[in-house]
């Protein structure tokens, strides 16, 4: 499960040429022994080490999301432990690093080796840091807290070159915050870095979690045919789809891109340079008027594929062949 290194550095053979080992090879080569960090239990963490709020919410959204009145009966009858036994996030007793992570209490964070948190941050246009907040688990009940610290004004701008109306929204989706911040929680490398960035910049809203992307480009996601090589955290991802938070079906940065290209705004913006991060660009306002006129005259006859070789052009980013 792990890649030979020489003088700490990984190597790859691409036809007759030496070349560094790509980090998502890394990964699947890592991910061999498939070793989900969030399934392996905690050995001094029992039932008394979780949140009871965060476990009512997470029957709330439990049922909501398998939406069966029996099914909703028996949630009903079971105790915590059994609950949360049923959906794997416990056993024999002992809490799994999912279960602590999205229910436990802010003190029991210590049983982590280094506490995972969210932080939003607001940044002026100079760089500087205005204010910030840090939130602790349990993360079923602090990302909406983090979602919720963004300002969301209004804002207006002209999409119709004939008209004299303007068009009012707000700046941001609310579901495509929540979204793109669950994806963090559910895909973050925790072995690699424990903290989630949520910057609030004056136009846009910059979002980090530590770890390799790993479809490795956004063009991949975006394929109708789609499906993602593994989950670095399946028993955190699956609990997180339980619990309504995200969806494995892949279809949560497609839908955050359509959200984006309904209100003709700009696209996000993935940057996958650093091996060890992800860092994803949320616009909250238009930044070409050629491309919102273009996204209004003809929304529905372009697809995401082309709108998306579009936004580069307004970004002026180089394009392929």
């Amino acid at each position: 499960g792990m890649p030979t290194a020489w003088k700490n550095r990984y190597y790859a053979r691409n036809g007759e040429s030496l070349v560094p080992l790509q980090q998502y090879k890394i990964d699947q080569i890592r991910m061999q022994e498939r070793r989900d960090w969030s399934k392996q239990l905690i050995q001094d963490s029992s039932i008394e080490c979780l949140d009871h709020e965060a476990i009512a919410f997470a029957r709330n959204k439990y049922k909501e999301k398998m939406n069966r009145p029996h099914i909703s009966e028996e949630i009903d009858t079971l105790t915590d432990e059994q609950f949360l036994t049923k959906l794997r996030l416990m056993r024999d007793g002992k809490l799994t690093r999912a279960g602590l992570l999205l229910l436990g209490k802010e003190e029991e964070d210590v049983l982590f080796e280094r506490a995972p948190t969210i932080m939003w941050r607001l940044i002026d246009r100079e760089g500087q840091i205005k204010d910030y907040e840090i939130f602790h688990i349990p993360f079923v009940l602090a990302i909406d807290k983090a979602v919720g610290k963004v300002r969301n004004l209004t804002y207006r701008y002209m999409a119709d070159p004939d008209s004299y109306f303007t068009i009012e929204t707000q700046q941001y989706d609310q579901w495509l915050l929540r979204e793109l911040v669950n994806n963090s929680v559910a895909h973050s490398d925790y072995q690699v870095g424990y903290r989630i960035y949520v910057n609030e910049m004056e136009d846009s809203i910059v979002i980090t979690n530590p770890g390799s992307f790993l479809p490795r480009s956004i063009e991949a996601v975006l394929e109708p045919d789609y499906n993602p090589p593994f989950y670095r955290n399946q028993l955190l991802a699956d609990s997180m789809v339980n619990f309504h938070m995200i969806d494995t079906s892949t279809s949560g940065i497609k839908k955050a891109f359509r959200i984006q290209k309904n209100k003709y705004f700009p696209l996000p913006d993935y940057d996958l340079s650093d091996p060890h991060r992800v860092r994803v660009v949320v616009y909250g306002k238009t930044l070409d008027d050629q491309y919102t006129r273009l996204l209004y005259s003809n929304n529905k006859e372009l697809d995401l594929e082309t709108v998306f070789m579009l936004d580069k052009v307004q970004k002026h980013e180089k394009i392929s062949k």
